[in-house]
């Protein structure tokens, strides 16, 4: 039999020589063209403390309630049957979650007694009220 000879390929190298110069091109693109959310929230006016704790924002799920009741949980306005289902959710993904509430001074207490039972059944139960600083 006859031995057929395969050609032999010549190898196709790909030049990097300008990967980083697309690299950075990139990179200078994404940063001028993302556009950063500022958390909006409710329109509220803060008790007054005599001392304030940071919280870390990574761990704290922010609770407005304004002075006509209006709910919003991290700029997402909700009732007050959903906050239960809403808190169940942001416990799974962050179990260390903590709920700090941003609430108007002129809150009725009904609002928040409700709220915080719709906390207690999502099993929500690390709780901060934030406040400004007197002065």
């Amino acid at each position: 039999m006859a031995k057929i000879k395969k050609k032999e390929r010549p190898e196709t190298l790909i030049p990097t020589a300008s990967m980083s110069d697309i690299a950075f091109l990139l990179l200078i693109f994404f940063m001028v063209s993302t556009v950063f959310v500022k958390e909006r929230g409710l329109n509220v006016t803060l008790p007054r403390a005599a001392e304030i704790e940071k919280i870390p924002r990574k761990n704290a799920a922010t609770v407005y309630v304004d002075r006509y009741g209006t709910i919003s949980i991290d700029d997402m306005v909700v009732e007050i049957p959903q906050v239960s289902i809403i808190m169940q959710r942001k416990l799974a993904e962050n179990f260390n979650l903590l709920t700090a509430f941003r609430t108007d001074k002129e809150t009725n207490f009904g609002i928040m007694s409700d709220i915080l039972k719709q906390l207690q059944e999502a099993n929500a139960l690390r709780v901060s009220f934030e406040a400004k600083l007197k002065r």
